[in-house]
């Protein structure tokens, strides 16, 4: 039986612990255990990762102004998403013959400077007046919206899936007319925390199920609730009036009404639902041997991963952002779409996608190691 093991990180020096089922999942996949704690780990995918620092510069190709996560200043060939996904270049232009004297990862970067980089991370062709989008595809009218799937009419929001006519969202999914919500999902609701499924409703934190309540925290299936008061439908709809909420004034008045009242209630420990099976982590749902986990749902036997916002994922280790069908992926960031056995990436997939390791932007490929 395996054993687990203390190792000394190669870049803070901290010790660092890998578990039998760490070292079962690499042999699985075929790659040796990391020499990076899990948080130098995190950081370096984090490295390959401008989600929402956008700069204007010119197509390396078409010579239009367009905006991008590379600054002009980079001295990267750098393309507009039109252009990037276009038939207007060739990418058999772009390689490098591989020398097994030089250190690969030299070759490597030798590579990235000559191939040309995509402006945003977007899957273009699915998006419908929405050129100021990063981390997204399947857009609407969308504007300043970042890993963002399927979305329309959303403005000023950050993971974000499935969601329509809404606005200054975060971790929001399956939802309409939303404005100023975190981690939440729900029709009509307002400036409202943790909750799932409510309704008509402004100011709720933790609540679930709840239509037409203000300011309560905590309560599963009311109506008509104010800060977890009952009230009949008419008392409900006369005493909310009195906070002005259609006053910039009330609205600042009221929030720090609801935030000592918020004060005196226990707050969760974690964010999960009751759907987890042997998880750790915080904002993890419908989850099954997920340790170490932030910020995903529907994933299964993983560990160490981050805004895994499209399920499933299944058989991942240290994965930033994505899923909608992964598998068998390690240490990559951007990847999904049906990818299987992804190695140490930066972008990869759309079905078909299999066995990349050490790439970017790989996108619908097949057995390819090195490539950008």
């Amino acid at each position: 039986m395996i054993e687990s093991e203390t190792k000394n990180c190669q870049n803070c020096k901290q010790n660092f612990t890998i578990e039998p089922d760490d070292f079962n999942f690499y042999e699985k996949i075929k790659v040796p255990a990391p020499t990076f704690c899990p948080e130098c780990r995190f950081q370096r995918r984090l490295m390959f990762r401008n989600e929402r620092i956008l700069y204007r510069r010119k197509c390396d190709l078409c010579g239009k102004d367009m905006v991008t996560i590379f600054s002009p200043d980079s001295k990267l060939i750098v393309y507009c998403p039109a252009c990037w996904w276009s038939d207007n270049w060739d990418d058999s232009e772009h390689f490098l013959e591989y020398n097994p004297a030089r250190p690969f990862f030299e070759q490597m970067i030798e590579l990235q400077k000559k191939t040309p980089h995509m402006a945003l991370i977007t899957d273009h062709a699915t998006l419908i007046n929405s050129d100021y989008v990063n981390h997204a595809g399947g857009l609407k009218n969308c504007y300043l919206i970042f890993s963002a799937d399927f979305c329309e009419n959303v403005l000023y929001s950050t993971i974000v899936v499935r969601v329509k006519d809404s606005m200054d969202c975060h971790m929001v999914g399956e939802s309409e007319l939303m404005y100023q919500d975190i981690d939440c999902t729900g029709y009509r609701l307002f400036f409202s925390e943790s909750c799932s499924k409510c309704s008509e409703s402004y100011f709720l934190k933790s609540c679930a199920g709840c239509d037409n309540c203000f300011g309560c925290i905590n309560l599963r299936n009311k109506k008509y609730h104010i800060f977890n008061k009952p009230y009949t439908k008419g008392e409900y709809f006369q005493k909310i009036k009195e906070y002005k909420l259609d006053s910039y004034e009330g609205l600042l008045e009221t929030r720090k009404i609801v935030d000592e009242f918020w004060l005196k209630y226990p707050n969760k420990y974690m964010h999960k639902d009751a759907q987890c099976v042997n998880v750790s982590g915080e904002y993890v749902f419908r989850a099954k041997n997920a340790l170490d986990c932030y910020q995903a749902r529907e994933l299964e036997d993983a560990r160490y991963c981050q805004f895994i916002t499209l399920p499933p994922a299944k058989d991942i280790y240290d994965l930033l952002e994505w899923g909608n069908g992964v598998q068998r992926t390690v240490d990559s960031l951007t990847v999904g779409e049906g990818a299987d056995m992804v190695k140490f990436c930066c972008g990869a997939w759309h079905q078909g996608t299999m066995e990349v390791e050490y790439g970017m932007y790989n996108v619908s490929c097949q057995y390819t190691f090195g490539g950008n």
